[in-house]
């Protein structure tokens, strides 16, 4: 009977790791948006599925102890990411001219850098794309994100291409591939738990589960209980609510609208217990269009206040 239970375990560990190493290496094909350098071997290959993802847009940095862009944007979109291994006898400079033809055929470019004017290879590496065989002396390193889609009303996917040699002079290059969402979601796919999580390493997060009518009149589809327990576990958080809105109206209408819609939302965290001096509500109408896709601009996003 022991050495049947003995059995049983193992089988499960057995399926249980081949289970993992399927969803890592599921389909590690070439994207069709691009196509690979002539010889080159995928060495990491992760579909991760829809995120709302970090678009890089200036050089990474390290400020108050988080790592981050000087500028970056906000996408929802389903992600592929692939790490290619290069051919002996090329250089960075070669594989980065190779994807970046493509990708500027296929639509502009948004930002690229070079070298030590990217910041550190480190923070690309393990920050920006999670796959440390990409760090490497910082002056050979290439990035480069551009659209699909000539116009912000047509994009369909982002491409972000890094390219670097590292310290045995071995090239790589990596892709993330962002295709994007037809909606976002207004349903909140995070626990208490994760947002305080992604606020406080982020700094700001788009709240899902919370959205609002044509007269303003809040619509919470489970993120304000969300965003309630994480403030109640995390006493010491303070935070900006930010009304986010554009369309038909005049500027001073946005804005003022954007800022009741702030307000409801903190007088109802008010009313439940949190104390009004955590919590300050502004709108920006439709000053701070951080977000593409056009359902990002109307929003309520909540920013960590020092």
């Amino acid at each position: 009977m022991a050495m049947g239970l003995r059995a049983i375990v193992c089988l499960l560990l057995v399926s249980q790791g081949a289970s993992a190493w399927a969803q890592l290496a599921e389909s590690p094909v070439d994207h069709e948006l691009i196509e690979r350098f002539p010889g080159a071997e995928i060495v990491d290959y992760r579909t991760p599925g829809t995120t709302n993802y970090r678009l890089a847009l200036d050089r990474m940095q390290r400020v108050n102890g988080r790592v981050s862009a000087g500028r970056e944007e906000r996408v929802d979109g389903t992600l592929t990411r692939i790490s290619y291994k290069i051919p002996e006898g090329y250089s960075s400079a070669d594989v980065f001219a190779h994807y970046s033809t493509q990708m500027l055929s296929a639509g502009p470019e948004l930002y690229r850098c070079q070298g030590r004017g990217c910041g550190s290879s480190n923070f690309w590496a393990n920050d920006v794309f999670e796959n440390r065989i990409l760090y490497g002396p910082d002056a050979d390193q290439f990035y480069l994100v551009s659209t699909v889609g000539s116009d912000e009303q047509h994009i369909t996917a982002y491409l972000a291409l890094y390219v670097i040699t590292r310290g045995n002079r071995s090239v790589y290059a990596h892709l993330d591939i962002i295709e994007m969402s037809d909606f976002v979601s207004d349903v909140p796919t995070t626990s208490p738990e994760a947002l305080a999580l992604q606020i406080q390493q982020e700094g700001s997060v788009i709240l899902q589960g919370v959205g609002f009518d044509a007269q303003d009149q809040m619509q919470d589809n489970g993120g304000f209980t969300v965003l309630l327990n994480t403030l109640r576990n995390a006493p010491l958080m303070h935070i900006y609510i930010v009304g986010h809105l554009s369309g038909g109206g005049s500027l001073d209408q946005l804005l003022t609208r954007s800022s009741q819609r702030a307000q409801s939302l903190a007088d109802r965290l008010v009313a439940q217990g949190i104390n009004e001096s955590r919590i300050i509500a502004q709108g920006v109408g439709p000053l701070a269009p951080s977000c593409r896709q056009a359902p990002c601009t109307e929003r309520i996003e909540i920013v960590l206040r020092p």
